[in-house]
């Protein structure tokens, strides 16, 4: 009987532990052209959680070659059921005082307190509106969102896009 006991015992500990290892954060990239980035990168999104609040951070990974200070990006999401939302994205990135490994990465973010109201592939689309060179990987962090802070009003775009 008390083995019993101290297996089960064991086993919620080890379910509790496993489940606070869990990640809240989700990443995704796709490698681009870096003579010249122009074609766009295609990011699927899959989701299974339709109840929390997330935020959406767009990341570039950059060479020497990446000189600009501001940019401009088409970006379109197609939800599961097929809804498309588009918009474009002026990107102005500040100069680094950091160490250069660390000046080659540029985090951008793009919406908060975001909730994916499917289930699915979430498909999204960034093209740069004119060729950049440098750009080696495009990606999207997804993380959960902080308590507390104040809600995008724009975040109605992933839940329900129009168009």
């Amino acid at each position: 009987m008390k083995r019993g006991i101290r297996h089960i015992t064991a086993a919620i500990v080890a379910a509790g532990i496993a489940g606070g290892c869990l990640s809240p954060h989700q990443s995704t990239a796709v490698d681009v052209d870096p003579v010249a980035w122009h074609t766009a990168a295609e990011l699927r999104l899959p989701n299974a959680d339709t109840l929390s609040l997330r935020d959406l951070r767009l990341f570039l990974r950059c060479n020497d070659r990446f000189t600009e200070d501001s940019f401009t990006v088409r970006i379109v999401l197609r939800t599961p059921d097929s809804l498309r939302f588009e918009e474009s994205l002026l990107i102005d990135l500040p100069r680094s005082e950091g160490p250069a490994a660390l000046a080659r990465e540029h985090i951008i973010p793009y919406r908060r307190q975001v909730r994916f109201a499917r289930s699915g592939d979430y498909l999204l689309r960034i093209t740069p509106l004119r060729p950049l060179r440098g750009v080696e990987a495009v990606g999207l962090n997804i993380v959960a969102s902080t308590p507390g802070t104040t809600p995008n009003p724009d975040r109605s775009a992933t839940e329900a896009p129009s168009e």
